[in-house]
């Protein structure tokens, strides 16, 4: 809202007090902004992006956009993902008449059980960015060992499927991998109190990422138009989290109500644009 700009550089352009500036810009974010009405554009099909901006382990802002439209539909703070606070921002957005007939988001558990709960079974996209990052920090970005190297192209090919037969090539590889290296997942150690653990856990976790994959972010093969990734959204969420830095030192309440704020005026200027080029 402030264009980057300090409470110093505002108080030396307005002439204002630091203190006066300050206690308004307090008393401001006490406030709610007024409801916007977003229309949704008249399409057969909607693809319903959600992803969430992590304030580090405190809270979260979760995130409501509709693929190829700059407007956020809905923005909601919550301290974890969880399921019954996504579906009820589903349930709102099913209020409001949008038309949801595809969801992208990441394979969180609390994500997937909100979209089945409120839209049943509508295909359901799992961010391909998402899964292979997840993978990469389990394997890890440089492995040593030439069996997880192995396996870390296989991961590094799911960028390259764009076919039921490159996804079908992709399985058998996988599965060629993973019989090859049963031994070298089945590695266990045991102390001498009788507790055993996996030696190569990162591994195993990566191996079942993997093998979820073609079920979960595979969608947009019979869906072509279907985004693969939830990159869309993630613009925002960066700019977001750049104006939120700008501000850091506000107390959670008012950094909550600063982004609020922010993404108000954010979706009426979008909408005063919209206007004007139908003009």
């Amino acid at each position: 809202m402030l264009k980057g700009n300090t409470y110093e550089t505002v108080v030396a352009r307005s002439g204002y007090s630091l203190r006066k500036l300050e206690k308004a810009f307090h008393q401001f974010f006490t406030q709610s902004p007024p409801f916007l009405v977003i229309t949704q554009p008249l399409v057969s099909e909607a693809y319903l992006i959600l992803d969430a901006l992590w304030f580090g382990k405190r809270f979260c802002l979760m995130l409501y956009r509709q693929s190829r439209s700059k407007l956020i539909l809905h923005a909601s703070f919550m301290s974890k993902e969880y399921g019954s606070l996504i579906a009820k921002d589903l349930i709102l957005l099913k209020k409001r008449k949008y038309r949801i007939t595809v969801v992208v988001s990441d394979g969180g558990t609390g994500i997937r059980k909100a979209v089945w709960q409120v839209y049943g079974h509508i295909p359901h996209q799992i961010c391909l960015a998402h899964l292979h990052r997840q993978v990469i920090n389990a394997l890890g970005r440089h492995p040593k060992d030439i069996r997880v190297k192995q396996l870390k192209v296989i991961a590094d090919h799911l960028w390259l499927i764009e076919s039921r037969e490159a996804l079908m090539w992709w399985k058998e590889q996988l599965g060629k991998w993973t019989r090859d290296n049963r031994e070298f997942l089945g590695e266990n150690r045991t102390d001498t109190t009788g507790h055993w653990w996996y030696i190569h856990h990162g591994v195993r976790k990566a191996v079942k990422l993997l093998v979820s994959a073609p079920d979960a972010s595979f969608v947009f093969l019979t869906h072509p138009l279907i985004p693969k990734t939830t990159n869309e959204l993630e613009g925002q969420i960066g700019n977001l989290s750049a104006k939120q830095v700008i501000h850091q030192g506000l107390k959670r309440e008012r950094t909550q109500s600063f982004l609020t704020w922010f993404i108000y005026f954010y979706n009426r200027r979008l909408l005063s644009q919209r206007k004007t080029e139908k003009a």
